[in-house]
């Protein structure tokens, strides 16, 4: 009887919490769409660009210097939107760590039913016995080449430990679409298995294009389909990211059409890391981690990592 009744209740709490989230994540989102739509008129548009871009100007002479070589991967971040690496190329002193936590923890996202799902993702609980990789995304060098792209100070919003299912269903973020946070964005994906054409890369539409495409689609946010897409686009100027276990892609995801191509012939597993300025339009990209866990994590920071994690805002300058 005892056994029943917790059933019940596990039930219970299982639906009604289910569909609790629903409705609480809907009524999350209200402010951030009002907020959209109100920057939508065009005088609004107009004065929230104007103090953008001084605050851009404002910031120019506090922005961190970076090595040499990665003025390029910021330059085609300006230019393309993207830019392909390798773990082994950056030199993240970190980075084995990294390596070692993931292939830890890849077993773990294995087991993990999909139940239907088109990914899954690894709770906070579980990173947080990992905190490698978590830390992994606020190395100085990381921070300073996401800080010269964006252009002020930043935020760093955790990482996503996914698994894309290969079930070819174009599902959700697997469809066209540009990532409104923020007007610039930086997203660092890792590969941790290989990827080929028809794996699950990531896709996207190079920046020129994209420009043109959004206003021929008057796009203000939501997805696309292919066939919409390949009416103003051809399928030769969709471009994607294949590449080895360690591959590593910068992408400003606000900038671009992009989107992860659904995975047929085996699944997709990926670190996402995510970074924006600390004032961004909107907070669609939560952390991995929850506030409690930040704090503890923080005892490990430096000044300026804890101000990236915890979005405080530098009055310096």
């Amino acid at each position: 009887m005892i056994i029943c009744n917790y059933q019940f209740c596990l039930f219970i709490w299982y639906y009604f919490d289910t569909n609790d989230m629903i409705i609480v994540k809907k009524l999350k989102r209200l402010p951030n769409k009002i907020k959209r739509k109100i920057l939508q008129f065009p005088i609004l548009k107009f004065v929230s660009e104007f103090f953008y871009k001084k605050e851009l100007k404002k910031y120019v002479n506090y922005l961190p210097k970076i090595y040499p070589e990665d003025f390029t991967l910021i330059d085609s971040l300006r230019q393309e939107g993207v830019f392909v690496t390798y773990l082994q190329t950056l030199e993240i002193s970190s980075t084995s760590l990294l390596i070692v936590s993931a292939k830890k923890l890849l077993p773990e996202l294995l087991l993990l039913p999909s139940n239907g799902k088109y990914s899954i993702s690894l709770s906070s609980c579980i990173l947080m016995n990992y905190p490698e990789i978590f830390l992994w995304g606020l190395e100085e060098r990381l921070i300073n080449i996401v800080e010269n792209y964006i252009g002020l100070p930043i935020m760093y919003h955790g990482v996503d430990f996914r698994r894309e299912i290969a079930n070819g269903k174009p599902i959700n973020v697997r469809q066209w679409h540009i990532d409104i946070e923020d007007y610039r964005m930086v997203k660092i994906i890792v590969y941790l298995n290989n990827v080929s054409l028809n794996g699950g890369p990531f896709e996207y539409i190079s920046k020129s294009l994209t420009s043109s495409l959004s206003q021929a689609l008057k796009y203000s946010a939501g997805f696309v389909s292919d066939q919409v897409i390949e009416s103003f686009v051809a399928k030769s100027d969709w471009n994607s990211c294949v590449g080895q276990d360690g591959t590593v892609i910068f992408t400003d995801t606000c900038n671009v059409f992009h989107r992860a191509k659904p995975p047929v012939e085996a699944d997709r597993f990926s670190l996402t890391f995510a970074y924006t300025s600390r004032q961004p339009i909107t907070m669609f990209t939560k952390s991995a981690l929850h506030r409690d866990e930040l704090q503890r994590i923080s005892s490990k920071l430096n000044k300026r990592q804890r101000e990236c994690i915890l979005g405080y805002r530098n009055s310096s300058y």
